[in-house]
């Protein structure tokens, strides 16, 4: 029995000996992690350091326009890395901005509607049409009439705030229910939250150029921190045209409103009041009378244009018409002459003949 005891006493020695050992070799290797970690991220915030540290030393140790330029593209490059674009929201047609849930952005959607109203009285719809428009808050942007012989039409171009795009759309349907319409959205969140992150990668470098620009000492560095500057600037003022021009048609949605009216339709025929049959008959006979009076007098108007003219013919034309008179009465009379002359030498020539038969 002590024998087996003996025995049993270094296994169990030997598995606690095993399981000890497993729980140091899992604390070191657990100890070895952390320090890692804590070796990385100092390593990471010293290289940040470093490259914050970097371009001050590069601007006082500049040697030239080509230091100058190699400090810009590092530090445009390194405001590109640090800025960093959220996502965007969704949206709805109704010309509404639907918050996110991180609250960053809002989907931005440019609303452009196109309505076509067929209408028998274009002027009365215009009208309404000018009244609708200022009781919603909206402008017209722009308005062009245009009269053909059988048609006549008016485009309007309306810029409604946003919120209140759905509800001047429902308005002017009332006007005119049967008229055409198309909607269309388009959806610029993306270009403008690139936008955003471009322009604050720019306001970085513009800062950083800045920067180097109070601290340079030559004058070779100061007109190349200048010029690199003024290009950084003028990309910062292009962005910003840019986001302008998109949050205005993002904030007033656009409808395109066309009305016609048909000149020659059946239903404005009926509609004119043409009045009793007496006074169509005097109107007649009025508008008949005037022609031919403008008729008599464009006759008048011509003779007395060409009355010298007719003159000078006359002259010419009279005494040549006499000379030719005279000319044919002669030809006529020795005709005559000629044709009894024969006739008389015919009879005498018959005379002769008989007696010697």
């Amino acid at each position: 029995m002590e024998e087996k005891e003996r025995r049993v006493w270094p296994r169990h020695a030997r598995g606690l000996a095993g399981a000890v050992a497993l729980l140091l070799l899992l604390s070191g290797c657990s100890a070895l992690s952390s320090k890692a970690d804590m070796a990385v991220s100092t390593g990471t915030a010293g290289h940040a350091e470093s490259k914050a540290v970097a371009p001050q030393g590069a601007a006082d140790s500049a040697g030239g326009p080509a230091a100058v330029a190699d400090m810009a593209k590092m530090a445009n490059a390194t405001a590109s890395n640090t800025v960093s674009a959220p996502a965007g929201a969704q949206g709805s047609f109704t010309g509404q901005a639907l918050p996110d849930n991180s609250d960053a952005y809002t989907r931005k959607i440019i609303y452009t509607a196109h309505l076509v109203m067929q209408v028998e009285k274009y002027q009365d719809v215009a009208q309404q049409v000018q009244e609708t428009v200022k009781q919603a808050g909206a402008y017209i942007l722009q308005f062009n009439e245009n009269t053909m012989t059988n048609e006549k039409s008016g485009t309007f171009t309306i810029k409604v705030p946003a919120n209140g795009f759905q509800s001047l759309l429902s308005q002017l349907e009332k006007l005119n229910p049967t008229m055409q319409k198309s909607l269309q959205g388009q959806d610029v969140t993306e270009e403008y939250v690139d936008l955003t992150a471009r322009l604050k990668a720019k306001q970085v470098v513009e800062s950083r150029l800045t920067a180097f620009m109070e601290k340079a000492t030559k004058a070779e560095e100061l007109v190349s921190f200048s010029n690199e500057l003024g290009k950084v600037q003028e990309e910062i003022e292009r962005i910003k045209g840019r986001m302008r021009y998109l949050e205005q048609n993002v904030a007033y949605s656009t409808i395109e409103l066309r009305v016609t009216q048909k000149i020659g339709s059946a239903e404005i025929i009926q509609s004119r009041d043409r009045g009793p049959l007496i006074t169509r008959s005097a109107a007649a006979l009025n508008g008949s009378v005037v022609v031919l009076s403008v008729a008599l007098q464009w006759l008048v108007v011509i003779l007395a244009g060409a009355l010298p003219v007719l003159i000078l013919l006359a002259l010419i034309g009279i005494p040549l018409w006499m000379v030719r008179k005279r000319r044919l009465a002669k030809l006529v009379s020795v005709r005559s002459t000629l044709l009894e002359h024969n006739q008389a030498q015919a009879n005498t020539q018959t005379e002769t003949k008989d007696p010697n038969e």
